[in-house]
């Protein structure tokens, strides 16, 4: 099974509107643009190749734009794509002892079943 990636908006690293413009010249529709910066984090693109997932965190970083790539389907119930919802606190994860996953505070570990330290 090819794993799937997903490119989540955090917010701006630079200006506003020198990154709507820069986003704007990609193709981004200028209210998407202000609705995409006023709820992050968000999710832009999902279902994409890890390489096209770079590519395109590439272009929204070097337009101004925070943001992290992420396998889809592990952690989807913290973002979903609805941005009214808010994104879990970094007190809400852990990290496998094991296998080193970041991952949301339980007993056991997604990836590799160990028990978590934190459980």
């Amino acid at each position: 099974m090819v794993k799937r990636y997903q490119v989540v908006f955090h917010g701006l690293i630079k200006d506003a509107e020198a990154f709507k413009t820069r986003m704007r010249f990609m193709g981004a529709p200028p209210e998407k643009l202000e609705k995409m910066i006023r709820d992050a984090p968000v999710i832009l693109k999902t279902g994409l190749t890890l390489g096209a997932a770079r590519s395109y965190a590439d272009a929204v970083q070097d337009a101004g734009g925070k943001v992290t790539i992420r396998e889809s389907g592990l952690f989807d119930e913290l973002l979903p794509h609805n941005p009214s919802q808010s994104f879990a606190s970094l007190d809400d994860f852990t990290m496998c002892p094991e296998c080193g996953l970041k991952q949301p505070k339980g007993e056991i570990c997604l990836r590799c079943r160990s028990k978590l330290a934190d459980a």
